[in-house]
């Protein structure tokens, strides 16, 4: 793709003709430094961080301040280390590669991809072909088309990795609209049934068992068919196989959904967002005070296509930017 065909970038605050200023552009031609109001801490990754994930980490562990990762698939028998492939690239037309580590505090497009694998030489509890498996483990399930999902590969399972933040919710709070700008370059595309987004996450119990409300935006190619399980769930494997992840403390505890309460989904077209584009959704929160919410941007692997094939299949990514919560 040419900088000449970036100019209708609908997000970018100018025009490719700008001049550059040290191989950067002259100030109006990065993609939107900021969206008022949005309650997230250092959505565009603005900070500098020195060996960030590139393609595993462990779970709970917080990156660019405020940002925790999770991922659902062990990538190797010598610790719990999961899967969280991603790239950092520049903020502006091309998209450079900024590299894996030594990240300055420039604003970031993450982009995340998949594995291709369920690491088949891992041994023991580092198994991954086990879909009831929970505590105190990840769920290797993170959304089905059904619930509880059949046995290892489902073709109607997904294993998710994220970055994703909690916030307080003002008490005066009753809606909250969320989003993000995501890119789907067409030189990157999805492999059929993988897919990516965004979504939020409240739950609304003062202690365990959790009680998990569950909105979100799933972007998927058009062909493919993904209709992904909406209702409240019966309490155990069926409620944790959907949309467990991280809590929202910022804390590294993981959040396993005793009930899970998934009010809608949302889907979007990749040949929507062959250039960045704004997805947002507004839902009513549930009552009450001293309330969190989560956001999560996430890469969703279908189970079939951890399949190790040869030659590689590439898994496709989906690219993320200044996503956000404002509360209404």
């Amino acid at each position: 793709m040419s900088l000449g065909s970036q100019a209708s970038v609908n997000v970018l605050n100018g025009t490719i003709g700008s001049a550059f200023v040290g191989g950067l552009p002259a100030g109006d031609n990065r993609l939107i430094p900021s969206i008022p109001g949005n309650a997230l801490a250092n959505p565009t990754f603005d900070v500098a961080e020195v060996n960030p994930p590139t393609y595993s980490a462990f779970n709970g562990v917080r990156y660019f301040n405020d940002w925790s990762t999770y991922g659902q698939l062990f990538v190797h028998n010598a610790d719990f280390q999961t899967n969280m492939g991603t790239g950092y690239l520049a903020n502006f037309p091309g998209f450079k590669d900024l590299g894996g580590s030594n990240l300055d505090d420039q604003p970031k497009i993450i982009k995340l991809f998949g594995t291709g694998s369920n690491f088949p030489d891992n041994e023991g509890d580092k198994v991954n072909t086990n879909n009831t498996r929970t505590y105190e483990g990840p769920n290797l399930v993170g959304f089905a088309d059904s619930a509880p999902a059949s046995s290892f590969p489902d073709s109607g399972a997904w294993c998710r990795h994220e970055f994703s933040q909690g916030v307080a919710v003002p008490d005066s709070a009753t809606k909250v609209k969320f989003g993000a700008y995501i890119r789907t370059p067409a030189d990157d595309l999805f492999r059929d049934l993988n897919c990516g987004g965004v979504y939020i996450w409240q739950d609304i119990a003062a202690s365990p068992p959790t009680n998990v409300y569950i909105n979100a935006i799933v972007v998927k190619k058009p062909t493919d068919t993904i209709n992904i399980v909406t209702g409240t769930q019966s309490s155990g494997i069926n409620s944790q196989q959907q949309w467990s992840g991280v809590g929202d403390a910022n804390d590294g505890g993981l959040r396993w959904n005793d009930t899970t309460n998934i009010q809608s989904i949302d889907y979007e077209s990749t040949s929507d967002h062959q250039q960045f584009r704004r997805v947002e959704k507004e839902v009513t929160l549930q009552s009450g005070t001293s309330r969190r919410l989560g956001l999560a941007i996430f890469f969703g692997e279908n189970q079939g296509n951890l399949d190790e094939a040869d030659p590689a299949i590439n898994t496709g990514s989906i690219h993320f930017y200044n996503p956000f919560l404002i509360f209404e």
